[in-house]
């Protein structure tokens, strides 16, 4: 959702909340070259593995230009992603090999595994190598070589097997990063943070086309092309922001986590609706099949390729004995918004927004995400998800459709749920809204704790609430913290007794390579929803 302004902001008694607005097909994947193993250290690694270059048609420019990534780490295996910049760059391959290799050591003198992929034309020139690694704590070294060139070093890790005690876990989450309307700081210091992990929850990209340069008006770079349409569109748009250093230096610092919300595809859309009604159903589809395609090829995911507009991509990981991960998609199968999407009205809501029917996951992923966070048996269940699920209502007024008030029938089916598996470990990390918050996430009249909510504020997006929101939104009983002022990403240290999550917020997002520090930091236990502030 567009940035609100304030003439449309109602001060008073009054506040508001506005937000941005698995398949059968393997991925590229080539197994660990098999050798005889020895021990070192932690790890056990192969005694030696060839380094011979694959054969392949030298390259003029450096295609590694776009960086490294790896991503949705299990106990043995994790997956490592590159873009060859510039495709066959002229000599008239239609795939690529390129070699990867994975060591225990920066030099590269102790190898784990080593082998060859092919990046295609038909895939964007991208690389996902499923990557297998013997079940260790030990943070791995990884590069990839075509065409005489080779990659920045990527450093990366398996998760801990499923029941291993895990006596803590340091992680970030992230969303929103419009590449016209900031730099990228945030990325910067969480490459400088060493984590073991990081969840991307959606905004990736803007759709947008390009706006003129003005940094008084706070757009400081600009995007190319018009509004995104078609596959060498989007992929143009993801160069773009891959070109970034520090967004490069975030994903070569740890595995991500990924998942989307809209503007990968389009502001505000949902299920196979375009927020444009003068749009065609069967048009938009084309649009979100484009989009799924090469959000896929530019993820770190082990996700199979997509083939037409229907794509499952939400999933669930574990963290040893500490953590139950469960990514969600908060827009392929959610009821289109109801009351006309309207925003910041006071007006009680339509009768069509109270409908049990409407969905906000579709009945499939409300109960996989209901079974996982029963059957779990971790410390910790963590829900990445889009959109503010604290009831952020003033006197029974929806200000926002687009988020879970606009689903409440949805809301308390999940919350019911969850109430009824007898679970108080769950907290649910959200994106989309461009402010920092913390919720506790309550049902029914009396409005009965269940989970505890950290809402991240956006990388670089612009601000979505005027100066002075802050007072008037202390009204939502459930909202416990808020910044909108300032820019960031939020970093999680969670052991099987205590979860801390501190706000890192960027002292100004227009300035390249600007200051971060600590804003506020709340703990939670895993017996009791609801965080306190430290």
């Amino acid at each position: 959702m567009p940035p609100i302004s304030r003439r449309m902001f109602l001060l008073g008694t009054t506040g508001v909340l506005a937000g941005c607005a698995s398949g059968t097909t393997a991925p590229q994947t080539t197994p660990v070259v098999p050798i005889a193993s020895v021990t070192a250290g932690a790890a056990t690694v192969p005694s030696s593995i060839t380094t011979t270059t694959a054969q392949a048609p030298l390259l003029v420019t450096d295609p590694f230009s776009l960086g490294v990534a790896s991503g949705d780490p299990l106990a043995t295996s994790v997956i490592l992603w590159t873009r060859l910049a510039g495709g066959n760059q002229g000599t008239g391959q239609q795939s690529i090999e390129v070699r990867w290799e994975v060591a225990i050591d920066a030099s590269f003198t102790s190898l784990a595994g080593a082998g060859v992929a092919s990046a295609s034309e038909a895939d964007g020139w991208t690389v996902h190598v499923d990557c297998t690694l013997p079940p260790s704590p030990t943070r791995y070294f990884y590069r990839f070589m075509a065409g005489g060139h080779t990659s920045p070093v990527g450093r990366t890790r398996t998760a801990p097997p499923d029941g291993t005690e895990v006596a803590s876990w340091r992680f970030g989450f992230g969303s929103c990063q419009h590449y016209e309307t900031g730099f990228y700081s945030a990325h910067g210091d969480i490459a400088s943070h060493h984590l073991d992990a990081f969840f991307w929850l959606g905004d990736y990209i803007y759709e947008y086309g390009a706006n003129p340069v003005d940094p008084a008006g706070g757009r400081v770079r600009a995007h190319t092309g018009s509004k995104l349409t078609t596959v060498d569109d989007y992929r143009a748009r993801y160069a773009l922001y891959k070109s970034d250093p520090n967004l490069q230096a975030a994903h070569a610092s740890c595995p991500w986590f990924v998942t989307w919300d809209d503007h990968e595809v389009e502001n505000n859309y949902a299920a196979n609706q375009s927020a444009n009604p003068a749009t065609a159903t069967a048009e938009f589809l084309a649009l979100r099949a484009a989009a799924y395609k090469v959000w896929w090829e530019n993820m770190p995911t082990r996700l199979p390729r997509p083939v037409s507009a229907d794509y499952t991509v939400y999933r669930r990981f574990t963290w040893g004995n500490l953590a139950t991960i469960s990514l969600l998609d908060g827009r392929q199968y959610r009821s289109d918004q109801a009351c006309g999407d309207r925003v910041l009205s006071l007006e009680p809501p339509c009768a069509e927004a109270a409908d049990d029917a409407r969905t906000m996951l579709g009945a499939q992923q409300e109960a996989w995400l209901l079974d996982g966070i029963s059957a779990s048996s971790t410390a910790w269940n963590v829900v990445g998800n889009q959109t503010v699920m604290s009831d952020a209502t003033l006197n029974g007024a929806v200000l926002n459709f687009d988020q879970w008030d606009g689903y409440p029938a949805a809301r308390r089916r999940l919350l019911g749920g969850i109430e009824a598996a007898k679970k108080t470990n769950v907290v649910v990390l959200t994106g989309d809204i461009h402010f920092a918050g913390v919720g506790t996430v309550t049902t029914g009249a009396e409005r009965r704790s269940v989970a505890t909510e950290f809402v991240g504020t956006s990388i670089s997006s612009v601000r979505s609430l005027p100066a002075g929101a802050e007072a008037a939104l202390s009204a939502i009983p459930d909202l416990k913290y808020l910044n909108a002022k300032y820019r960031g990403w939020s970093l999680c240290e969670v052991t099987p007794t205590s979860w801390t999550t501190t706000f890192r917020i960027v002292d100004d997002v227009l300035r390249p390579n600007a200051t971060l520090s600590s804003d506020a930091t709340f703990r939670v236990t895993p017996d009791k929803p609801g965080a306190t502030r430290i």
